[in-house]
């Protein structure tokens, strides 16, 4: 199961039960991890001596917790795992670890659900062989997953006369609203992100939709701010410019969008300015998806082509303003859909260098991703490989890739507008 950020709260899984009301979850495909005595708790066991089971039971006590103390929350979930003397020492809600609960060294995990009506989201995390772990969150059943960053989600959620829409941390079941937004807006939305994380006095949710042929239309609205703002401007650039159905990206303080053929719209927070610049305008061919990616304050944009052939990741050189081609990412990899982009420092060699989709492989089901070294499509633990998103499936309507986050926030933290004491 998911490790939750509740500290001793009853409301886990029947204080310390078991998780009973949570979805049983973890699935490994190397039998690493077992709940029963005897079972294997570490390496190969083929018989031989020097592969047997390691004996978890000369651990005393004072070591399992101590051990417990230093792990990630993550950590703590499958080291419970390994025996039942662990699992009676160390209850779900009593998790108190020295170690950040908001690391870098972990992936972002792909979070889905099959439906809008589901209460059932699975999270697949690459990291460890796709690890597959499930959560019944029944206050998104309904909603609709907008933008994520930094664990917290944007999301939607409408009725008969108007769309909520409010921030949401499946790790802490945190809820952030934000004022209202007449219905009618919000589905016409071409992307929407936010700037921070919602919890940070600076943070700045945009979105833009194209309205009509020769308009666009921009929306905002700052933290502690009780209403959106609201601009259209003149589309002058139409014939080089239209919006794109992908996720803003903020890059050294300003928003940019970028459509079919690269061109960049830029939306300055500071001032409230729009502009379509010159340049770069690139013809990449017909109208399939570009993923724009900040990296480390540089621009990165991932272009598809036919069904999912990879057209070629290229960087923004801002002193040409022209999109040059990458065909290394190094020691980065990239994760890319339509309501989340992120570019991360590969935790372990075999991530590097590859880039992430929003895809599950047929026979396996593990997560998809191109390698750049081998120019295929490929999936850890999979034979799967291809150069298009063949044998694959994927792009649902409530998925995202999301970066775990443990963080418990503060009453202030989570008020989005301040009432003044009366």
């Amino acid at each position: 199961m998911i490790p939750w950020g509740r500290n001793g709260e009853d409301d886990i899984a029947g204080k310390d039960q078991p998780e009973k009301s949570v979805i049983k979850a973890v699935e490994c495909k190397a039998s690493v991890f077992s709940n029963h005595e005897g079972g294997k708790h570490g390496g190969i066991d083929s018989g031989g001596d020097s592969e047997k089971p390691w004996p978890w039971c000369i651990l005393i006590d004072d070591n399992v917790e101590s051990i417990a103390n230093c792990l990630h929350r993550l950590g703590y979930a499958h080291f419970r795992s390994v025996s039942k003397a662990n699992l009676a020492l160390m209850p779900v809600g009593k998790h108190k670890s020295t170690c950040a609960t908001r690391d870098t060294y972990l992936s972002p995990w792909l979070m889905f659900s099959r439906d809008h009506g589901s209460a059932t989201f699975t999270f697949v995390n690459p990291m460890y062989d796709n690890e597959k772990y499930f959560l019944n969150l029944s206050d998104l059943v309904g909603a609709v997953i907008r933008f994520q960053k930094g664990g917290w989600l944007l999301m939607s959620k409408e009725d008969r006369v108007t769309t909520s829409m409010f921030f949401y941390n499946p790790f802490t079941r945190e809820t952030i609203k934000l004022p209202q937004l007449p219905v009618e807006e919000i589905y016409g939305f071409s992307g929407i992100s936010f700037s921070s994380l919602p919890t940070s006095s600076d943070c700045v949710v945009f979105a833009i939709e194209q309205r009509g042929r020769d308009n666009v239309s921009l929306y905002f609205i700052r933290k502690g701010e009780a209403f959106w703002s609201f601009f259209v401007f003149g589309n002058a650039d139409t014939e080089k410019y239209i919006p794109l159905h992908n996720t803003p990206a903020i890059c050294n303080g300003v928003f940019y969008c970028v459509d079919y053929n690269g061109a960049l719209g830029v939306f300055n927070i500071e001032d409230n300015s729009w502009k379509v610049l010159e340049k770069p305008h690139q013809q990449f061919g017909a109208m399939y998806p570009s993923f724009l990616v900040e990296s480390g304050g540089e621009l990165l944009l991932v272009k598809l082509e036919r069904y999912g052939t990879l057209f070629g990741i290229f960087r923004l050189d801002f002193n040409k303003m022209e999109w040059m081609r990458v065909e290394n990412l190094g020691k980065q990899m990239l994760f890319v859909s339509y309501t989340s982009c992120i570019s991360a420092i590969a935790p372990t060699s075999r991530m590097e260098n590859k880039v992430y989709f929003p895809r599950l492989c047929l026979n396996g089901e593990g997560v998809v991703f191109y390698s750049l070294e081998t120019s295929t499509y490929c999936s850890f633990g999979s034979q799967h490989s291809a150069t298009d998103f063949y044998d694959t499936e994927g792009w649902y309507a409530n998925c995202t890739w999301i970066e775990p986050n443990w963080v418990k926030s503060t009453a202030q933290e989570l008020e989005w507008v301040m009432i003044p004491p009366s």
